[in-house]
């Protein structure tokens, strides 16, 4: 008995690390063209996700993000790559209704160039762009009509900035589907018992769950 009650937790362990090293993939596509594939992954230390994206040259987006109790992001990671060259971080830190955001540009880099934001507005949703899944699950965990969002990756560029925050607006369209509006972009988001199945953007980008078919292993984890 205690050799097959051995084996059983062996075999449990097994498919829990399993399931945490393989994670959920999405594959992202305009039309039939596919433009890269995200690895999503919720651990005891975060949600990772990994994005990797074709825009005529390949980006890599690394992000760990924490969330609390009340589903609120408390610590947000990302790094993001050029055909596998640092080009820039992103710190974010959000503590007693105060959320920092701090940017690393690798124009040099030996010398980073680094600016940092304050936001002071309560309960702030992060949704940043690459496709950041986690940030949608946890959203529609506290769905609500209206949500002070924030996207981090639109602080780099100056003439984006005003728009990096704000109200979306999140209508439920039925049991399972919701609409996603912001500065006159719309996502239309479908789930399941497992989390997001797809994400229809309103320029024509579809992101949908491969349920783990053409599962790949997470090779890395963000790096402090």
């Amino acid at each position: 008995m205690k050799r097959h009650i051995g084996v059983l937790i062996l075999v449990i362990s097994f498919l829990i690390s399993f399931s945490t090293l393989f994670g959920t993939e999405y594959v992202a596509r305009i039309d039939n063209m596919e433009l890269g594939r995200i690895n999503v992954t919720e651990t005891k230390n975060g949600w990772i996700s990994i994005s990797e994206i074709q825009y005529g040259e390949k980006y890599t987006v690394e992000t760990r993000t924490v969330f609390g109790k009340s589903g609120l992001f408390e610590l947000y990671e990302a790094t993001f790559k050029t055909n596998g060259e640092l080009v820039a971080k992103i710190l974010g830190v959000s503590k007693l209704n105060k959320t920092t955001i701090t940017l690393y540009a690798y124009y040099d880099p030996k010398n980073p160039s680094v600016k940092t934001f304050t936001f002071t507005e309560p309960n702030i949703i992060l949704l940043d762009n690459n496709f950041i899944i986690p940030h949608f699950e946890m959203m529609l965990r506290i769905p609500q009509p209206q949500f002070q969002i924030l996207i981090p990756q639109a602080l780099f560029n100056p003439s984006q900035t005003e728009k990096a925050s704000g109200i979306a607006q999140l209508k439920r369209l039925s049991e399972n589907v919701y609409l996603l509006s912001y500065e006159g972009t719309e996502i239309k988001i479908t789930k399941d018992k497992a989390g997001i199945v797809k994400m229809e953007y309103s320029n024509g980008i579809v992101v949908e769950r491969t349920d783990n078919k053409e599962k790949r292993p997470l090779n890395k984890q963000i790096r402090k």
